[in-house]
């Protein structure tokens, strides 16, 4: 692993955030509100400027059916409640331990911890999945310590990857 080449997802998620965001005090109906698609992170989503807070933001993604983000970690808490759908994600701490898969569905809550890698799947032949994440990215970036970077292809996880983590 130590040759592996991490890809920096900050200069993409800046972009992202400048070009689809929406400000306001009031979001309604996230579960069908439009998106839009981002590459890089294989999936699509919508970034939400909460009340002018400095220290929290918060943002919505949606993974196509039987689709998955690619594997990432960050340097900022969040928090990701399901919207709609059902899935799974795969976490670890380093890339070459063995993996725990977290299954989800519409209404679950879970958060991964702070800076280890993981990947969510929609688990739906049909429907996508879409998440709602509340993060401290804010927090971080004024003290200057956020990053998020994603895993070399070679660390990708498949559908099949991680032992279910019991509820």
């Amino acid at each position: 692993m130590a040759d592996a080449k991490f890809k920096d997802e900050m200069p993409e998620l800046a972009e992202f955030r400048e070009k689809f965001h929406y400000a306001g005090l009031h979001f309604q109906d996230l579960a069908n509100r439009p998106l839009h698609t981002r590459p890089l992170r294989n999936n699509a989503g919508a970034w939400f400027e909460l009340a002018d807070y400095k220290a929290m933001e918060a943002h919505i993604s949606e993974i196509g059916p039987r689709g998955h983000s690619h594997k990432h970690r960050h340097m900022f808490e969040a928090v990701i409640y399901i919207v709609k759908g059902r899935g799974h994600s795969i976490i670890h701490k380093e890339l070459d331990d063995k993996p725990i898969r977290i299954a989800w569905k519409a209404g679950d809550i879970f958060a991964p911890p702070l800076n280890w890698w993981h990947q969510h799947f929609n688990d739906d032949d049909s429907e996508p999945a879409r998440y709602l994440a509340i993060t401290d990215l804010g927090l971080m970036k004024t003290l200057g310590t956020d990053s998020k970077e994603q895993a070399p292809a070679e660390y990708q996880s498949d559908h099949e990857d991680g032992e279910e983590m019991p509820a």
